[in-house]
C-alpha cells in the first residue's frame, strides 16, 4: 500500500509460520481505540511485509458490519488483498444456512407509501373513529435512511419491528407480545431474504435456532454459537492455524474449545491486568489466568507487563515481548516544521481512563505562569461535556480548546510544543509513540503500562509521579519556558521512535511465533518421556511447625537434565501459590521430596488479593531449554497431613473426588 513503511529488503531471512492467522475481537466499535488499531496494524504489517493473509474475526451481530469492513478498506487500514474481516453472523450463520423465506417483507418504497397512507388514515381516523392497520418510520440521522420500520394492529398495538442497514439492507426483524409488548423473537434475514436464526425469547430460557445447511441445531447462549464456530473453522481445513485474542472479553469463546492438535490458541494483552495490587487479578483477566496452561504463547506490548505477569504466574516459556510499531514513515523532516511555543495539545478518546481533567487542572497552573499558554485536545467520547465543565471551572475558555476529531494528527503533533499524558492507565500508550515519532517531547504520568517504555525522563520529555498535578505543571511550564531544552527532546524523541519500525515490529513476531511451534513441540516431546499408566503419586506427608515435607513417587524415570518443582495453584485463577525446590539431599530415583516452607514457599499475599479458597498441586517438570509441563498430583497414601495455620489462614490438606492433591484454606 502507498508510502508503507515497509522496505522488502529489509524483511529478507524473515520467516513466518504457514498457518491460518485469526486475530479476534468481539466487535469492530464505532468509534475504535487502541486496541483495534494494534490488530489492524498487526494485520496491514503481515500483509505488506511478509504476504501473510489474515483474518480479523469479530462474534457480535453489527448491523453496520459491512460499511465498517468497506471503510478499513477505502481508508486502507488494512488490505484486501491480505486481510478479511469476518463476523459470525455475515459470514457463518447467515451463509451456511437452509432457511425459511421471509414472506411478510415489502419494499422500502413500498413502506414509505404506506407510511404517508398511515400518516393520512390517522387524521382521517380524528373524525370518522375509524382504526387501520398502520406502520411508522424512523429515520437515521441524516433523515432520509430508513433505521426501523414498527408495525401496529388496528387495535394500535404494536406487534412487529423491521432494523435496517444505512444503505437500506433488512437484517433483523422483532415480534412483540401485543397484550404485554415484551419482544418474545427475534428473526435474523439474510442478503436472500432468507431467515436463518431464530432467538426466541418466549420461555424462561432464550433459545437460538440456528436453520443450518446441516438442519436446525439449537443453542441456549450464544457463547455456545461463538465455541461452534471456532471448532468449525480449526477443522474447516488441515492447515495449522492460530487463533489470537485481542479483547479479553472473547478468551471464553476461545480457549474452552477444545483445541486440534494443529491449531494454536495464544492472547495477547493490551491493557493493565490487576488491580489494586500487582497480585490482584482484574475480573476480565481471570478467564485467561485460568486458561494460562492450555495456551501456546502469550505476547506482550511491554517488557514492564510482561514481568509484572510472571509475579502472580511465575517464569513462563510461552511469554513473549513483541511492542508496537508506528503506522507511518518516520521523515526527520518533522523536525524543521514550525512549532508553535507555549502550545500543548493532547490527542485521545475523551473517556473516564484518560483522566483528561488533571491535564485542565495542571494548565490552570501553567496559564498562571505563561497567561499566553494553549491547550487543544482533539478527540471525542463521553467526558466531553465533563471536561467543557471542567474548563469552565478553571475559567480556561481562553487557553484549552476542544477540537474535535481530527484526521491528521501528525500535523498537530508537528505544530506543537509538548503533549500531555495523565491516564489512569494504558495498554501501552499509541498516541505518545506518535507524538515521539512527530518530535514533540511527551509530558505523562508514570502509569502502567507504555509511559517509561517511550519517555526518558529529561532525555525526551519528563516522567511525572501519578496525580501529582503541581509537578505536571512544573514540567509543562519548565519546557514551554526553555527553548534550548525542547529542542533537545524533540531530537531525542524523534531518536526514540526508530526503536518502533516495522521492520523491528516484523523482527519480534517472527521469532515469537517460531519461539511458540518450537516451544509446544518440546513439550510434546517432554510429555511423551513422563507418559505412565501410573500417576506422580504422594507416598507420604510430614507436618513440622515451619515446614511441611511432601514425598513424591515418580512412575518413570526423570531425566538428570531436568528441574522438577513442586507447585501449587489457585485453582480458579490459577496464581502460583506455592512454589518449592526439589530437595536435592534426599531425592533419589523414582522419589522426590519438597520441603515447603510456610513462610518462605507460600505466597500469602496473593492468597490474600485473589480470595484464594483452593490451591492444586502439580510437578513442574522444566527441561534444559525452560520448556515446562504440568502433572497432577495423586494422593497415595490413605492419611493426610492434619490442619495447619499461616498467619491468618488454616491450610487443610484433602484428597480431591479425582484422587488429587489439593488445599482448602480459610480465615
Amino acid at each position: 500500500m502507498s508510502g508503507y513503511p515497509v522496505q522488502q529488503e529489509q524483511l529478507k531471512g524473515l520467516k513466518f509460520p504457514d498457518m491460518e492467522y485469526y486475530f479476534i475481537s468481539g466487535l469492530i466499535p464505532d468509534h475504535y481505540g487502541g486496541l483495534t488499531k494494534s490488530l489492524l496494524l498487526r494485520s496491514k504489517l503481515f500483509g505488506d511485509g511478509c504476504n501473510i493473509p489474515t483474518f480479523f474475526l469479530t462474534f457480535r451481530f453489527d448491523k453496520e458490519f459491512s460499511a465498517k469492513k468497506s471503510s478499513f478498506y477505502d481508508q486502507q487500514k488494512i488490505d484486501p488483498k491480505f486481510t478479511k474481516v469476518i463476523n459470525m453472523y455475515d459470514d457463518f450463520l447467515s451463509k451456511r444456512t437452509n432457511g425459511q423465506l421471509y414472506s411478510e417483507r415489502i419494499s422500502l418504497q413500498e413502506i414509505k407509501k404506506r407510511a404517508s397512507r398511515s400518516q393520512f388514515m390517522k387524521q382521517l381516523g380524528k373524525f370518522f373513529g375509524r382504526r387501520e392497520n398502520t406502520l411508522e418510520i424512523t429515520y437515521y440521522e441524516d433523515k432520509q435512511s430508513i433505521r426501523f420500520v414498527d408495525y401496529y394492529s388496528d387495535e394500535k398495538k404494536h406487534y412487529k419491528r423491521e432494523e435496517y442497514t444505512k444503505s437500506g439492507v433488512l437484517l433483523l426483524v422483532n415480534y412483540f407480545n401485543t397484550e404485554t409488548n415484551q419482544m418474545y423473537l427475534q428473526a435474523f434475514v439474510n442478503e436472500d431474504n432468507m431467515i436463518y436464526l431464530e432467538k426466541d425469547y418466549s420461555n424462561q430460557d432464550v433459545c437460538f435456532n440456528w436453520h443450518s445447511d446441516k438442519g436446525t441445531l439449537q443453542f441456549y447462549d450464544e457463547f455456545d454459537i461463538r465455541r461452534y464456530w471456532i471448532e468449525v473453522l480449526q477443522t474447516d481445513s488441515e492447515r495449522p492455524k492460530l487463533f489470537l485474542v485481542d479483547s479479553r472479553l472473547q478468551d471464553q469463546n476461545v480457549f474452552k474449545v477444545k483445541k486440534a492438535a494443529s491449531t494454536y490458541y495464544a492472547a495477547i494483552i493490551h491493557n493493565k491486568h490487576y488491580g489494586k495490587s500487582k497480585f490482584q487479578i482484574k475480573g476480565r483477566y481471570k478467564e485467561l489466568f485460568n486458561q494460562l496452561h492450555q495456551l501456546d504463547a502469550l505476547f506482550f506490548i511491554t517488557e514492564e507487563q510482561l514481568e509484572d505477569f510472571k509475579l502472580i504466574t511465575g517464569e513462563q516459556e510461552i511469554f513473549f515481548f513483541t511492542p508496537h510499531a508506528l503506522d507511518k514513515p518516520l521523515d526527520e523532516a518533522v523536525l524543521k516544521v514550525p512549532s508553535e511555543k507555549n502550545k500543548a495539545v493532547i490527542i485521545s478518546r475523551l473517556v473516564p481512563m484518560k483522566n483528561m481533567i488533571d491535564a485542565i487542572k495542571a494548565f490552570q497552573l501553567v496559564v498562571k505562569q505563561i497567561p499566553e499558554a494553549k491547550l487543544e485536545i482533539f478527540g471525542s467520547g463521553e467526558e466531553e461535556n465533563k471536561i467543557k465543565a471542567e474548563i469552565e471551572k478553571c475559567q480556561l475558555q481562553n487557553n484549552v480548546f476542544l477540537k474535535g476529531y481530527t484526521q491528521n494528527p501528525s500535523s498537530e503533533f508537528q505544530k506543537a510544543w509538548l503533549t500531555i499524558s495523565t491516564s489512569h492507565f494504558e495498554g501501552f500508550g499509541l498516541s505518545n509513540m506518535e507524538a515521539l515519532s512527530n518530535g514533540c517531547p511527551v509530558v505523562t504520568y508514570d502509569y502502567d503500562y507504555g509511559a517509561r517504555s517511550l519517555v526518558s525522563d529529561n532525555e525526551n520529555g519528563f516522567v511525572v509521579e501519578m496525580y501529582h498535578i503541581e509537578q505536571l505543571a512544573e514540567k509543562i511550564i519548565l519546557l514551554m519556558k526553555n527553548e534550548q531544552l525542547r529542542e533537545q527532546f524533540s531530537h531525542r524523541a524523534f531518536e526514540t521512535a526508530k526503536k518502533y519500525l516495522p521492520v523491528h515490529y516484523l523482527e519480534h513476531w517472527s521469532s515469537a511465533l517460531q519461539n511458540m511451534i518450537k516451544i509446544k513441540e518440546e513439550k510434546r516431546e517432554l510429555s511423551k518421556t513422563l507418559t505412565s499408566s501410573l500417576p506422580f503419586a504422594i507416598e507420604s506427608e510430614q507436618h513440622e511447625p515451619e515446614m511441611l515435607t511432601i514425598q513424591v513417587h515418580a512412575p518413570t524415570k526423570i531425566d538428570e537434565k531436568v528441574n522438577v518443582t513442586l507447585i501449587g495453584l489457585d485453582r480458579k485463577s490459577k496464581a502460583q501459590i506455592v512454589l518449592a525446590p526439589l530437595d536435592q539431599a534426599v531425592s533419589d530415583g523414582e522419589t522426590k521430596r519438597f520441603n515447603i516452607r510456610y513462610h518462605q514457599d507460600i505466597h500469602l499475599e496473593k492468597i490474600r488479593k485473589n480470595q484464594v479458597k483452593t490451591v492444586d498441586f502439580y510437578l513442574e517438570v522444566t527441561n534444559e531449554n525452560d520448556v515446562k509441563v504440568l502433572k497432577r498430583l495423586f494422593v497415595q497414601q490413605t492419611e493426610m497431613a492434619p490442619p495447619f495455620s499461616v498467619d491468618e489462614y488454616q491450610l487443610t490438606p484433602y484428597t480431591t473426588v479425582k484422587g488429587n492433591y489439593s488445599w482448602t484454606l480459610a480465615k
